[in-house]
């Protein structure tokens, strides 16, 4: 399981630098990068507990919401692939349990437990007092185990909230005769 910190920067010249694609350290060729747009289809707060939330049902296109601000961009993307599945194991589950069914081992949920601290612990030492997180999962069981179990650290106040997102599932292909 690895954590891949990206921090975000919402300047001009990084979304210019977005749309031409980014350089990569480690062999310095060119990359096309598509950002998930979440953000920029959010405009009505919803009030949960007496504080906003964002919803993302509201198109930005919507006249009526045009006075609300914009929720605030994120500080830090975080990547992070599931624990070790059955699968990771023994190869051979593929052919008795369908691949979104897979669950996660006993070390896959620890695994996603010591992950949660960890992150946990590196936006309490850049953020301070003041953060929430936000989580994206694709519908696979074992993604879904990682995110309850790699929550566990975090208090309820700590997270704003969860969707599960079937467009950053594995491309399901098929087979070529």
């Amino acid at each position: 399981m690895g954590v891949i910190p990206f921090p975000y920067s919402p300047s001009p010249t990084s979304l210019s630098q977005q749309k031409k694609g980014l350089k990569t350290k480690a062999n310095s060729k060119i990359s096309t990068f598509s950002p998930i747009q979440c953000c920029q289809s959010q405009t009505e707060p919803i009030q949960l507990n007496g504080v906003p939330r964002v919803s993302e049902k509201i198109p930005l296109s919507n006249p009526a919401a045009s006075s609300v601000a914009l929720p605030p961009r994120p500080r830090r993307i975080i990547l992070v692939r599931h624990g070790e599945s059955q699968g990771n194991v023994d190869e051979t589950v593929y052919t008795r349990v369908p691949d979104p069914k897979i669950s996660l081992t006993e070390k896959g949920m620890a695994q996603a437990e010591e992950c949660g601290k960890r992150i946990k612990e590196m936006i309490e030492k850049e953020q301070g007092q003041d953060w929430q997180v936000y989580f994206y999962v694709s519908p696979y069981k074992r993604t879904l185990q990682t995110l309850q179990h790699l929550a566990r650290p975090f208090e309820r106040s700590r997270i704003a909230g969860f969707r599960e997102e079937p467009r950053i599932r594995e491309q399901d292909f098929g087979t070529i005769s």
